[in-house]
């Protein structure tokens, strides 16, 4: 099989222009200053249709600060345990109790079987935080039902979901309450940020009344993802990947070199948290508005690009017995942030891919049931625990290329056919 070199598994959606313009608006001391978060809410309003819209310094940020208003303290929110340490520390922190459901296999998400156990069964369930997980919608609509049936605020984490639609509506709008994330991973980003959207004027209120309490975000901070992510940037322009990074990380993985492996990785601190650490109390500052406003036209036509990726991996894949596929049905409204495939001896074929000049990469999500700081809240959830030892993620971004994609998919098929 001949070798070509890859494109990365991932490329920011930061412009380069706009660390031009972040050190300009630094030296001149504009970061903190114009209309400019005022006008993000009014835009993100009209394009999810929702009346009120807040952003903030951070989708987690946005998670704590709902939880706050939704529960009394003590109160358990039932949620996925396959997600980031920190989303349920923002549920610790905020004086929740996690409650762990499992998950559906095939798309990853928290399962409507799992929910209904779990109310049935459980006392005292204060909120139900639900994740739309790699951009593919959970069934909210049938979840809503079930929460508004026993009169528990549905929370809707589309934080990889931005843009992606369930029955004609914009996810993260189904729900009692909406998050988004602009973090620097994320198909539109303020290097860090988020919203909250809900018709929930009360709750909204509060929660506008609590943030006025803040400073905006420290641009020194700031500054220090900024040069984290140009750095990041820079390593995966095409001509520098291919040149120089890639054959680090493939060296790195196929020798196992730790030091070299876990710069890929992102959410790597797994310890429980109490106390909310005091630089995510802040707010989302002008420029970081601007920037966000700036992609805003691009959602959907990156969207349409990111599903076409996703058909052709699943069209290609369908039929391996041994790999679970999320299907990918036509004119869907999912997002596909990655297409996550699993395959239980993980590692070999991850092996191969990059032995093969493939550069795909494992989730790094971990089943936070497990996890020994979260012993308190353990909860068996053998899906969630197999899952997260077999996710693959397949780039579907919209600078990836079809090309590449079926390099991708002809490379997996390659070591199907030869290891029978």
């Amino acid at each position: 099989m001949r070798y070509s070199m890859p494109n990365p598994r991932y490329r920011l959606y930061i412009p380069f222009r706009s660390y031009f313009k972040f050190f300009i608006d630094l030296i001149l001391n504009r970061i903190q200053k114009g209309p400019d978060v005022c006008k993000l809410e009014q835009k993100l309003s009209g394009y999810v249709n929702i009346s009120n819209v807040i952003c903030v310094s951070q989708a987690r940020f946005g998670i704590y600060l709902l939880i706050k208003n939704l529960i009394i303290p003590g109160q358990k929110v039932l949620m996925s345990p396959y997600t980031i340490a920190d989303v349920v520390n923002m549920v610790v922190c905020a004086g929740g109790i996690p409650l762990f459901a499992d998950i559906t296999k095939q798309t990853c998400n928290i399962s409507i079987e799992g929910i209904k156990k779990k109310i049935d069964s459980e006392k005292n369930i204060g909120a139900v935080l639900v994740t739309h997980l790699h951009g593919i919608a959970a069934p909210i609509d049938k979840i809503q039902d079930i929460c508004r049936e026993y009169n528990i605020p549905l929370i809707e984490d589309a934080a990889q979901a931005f843009g992606g639609t369930y029955n004609n509506h914009k996810l993260g709008t189904i729900a009692d309450f909406g998050i988004y994330s602009f973090g620097s991973y994320k198909n539109i980003t303020s290097w860090y940020g988020g919203a909250i959207v809900s018709n929930n004027h009360e709750i909204i209120k509060n929660i506008r009344d609590e943030l006025e309490q803040y400073e905006f975000q420290k641009t020194t901070w700031l500054l220090k993802k900024v040069i984290s992510t140009l750095l990041i940037n820079i390593a995966t322009t095409p001509i520098v990947f291919k040149l120089f990074t890639f054959w680090i990380f493939r060296f790195g993985f196929l020798k196992n070199i730790r030091f070299i492996n876990k710069k890929v990785e992102i959410e790597l601190n797994l310890k429980k948290l109490e106390i909310i650490p005091p630089h995510y109390l802040a707010k989302i500052t002008p420029f970081q508005a601007r920037m966000a406003l700036s992609q805003l036209a691009q959602i959907n036509n990156h969207t349409l690009i990111r599903r076409t990726f996703a058909k052709q991996y699943f069209e290609g894949l369908t039929g391996f017995k041994q790999l679970t596929i999320p299907k990918v049905e036509e004119n869907n409204g999912d997002i596909y942030t990655y297409l996550p495939i699993q395959y239980k001896d993980r590692h070999t074929l991850l092996q191969w891919m990059m032995y093969h000049c493939r550069d795909i990469g494992a989730q790094h999500l971990k089943n936070c049931a497990d996890l020994p700081d979260f012993e308190d809240y353990y909860q068996d959830c053998p899906i969630a625990r197999s899952v997260a030892e077999e996710v693959i993620l397949l780039p579907t971004y919209p600078r990836y290329q079809s090309s590449e994609v079926q390099k991708n998919i002809d490379t997996i098929k390659y070591f199907f056919k030869t290891n029978k």
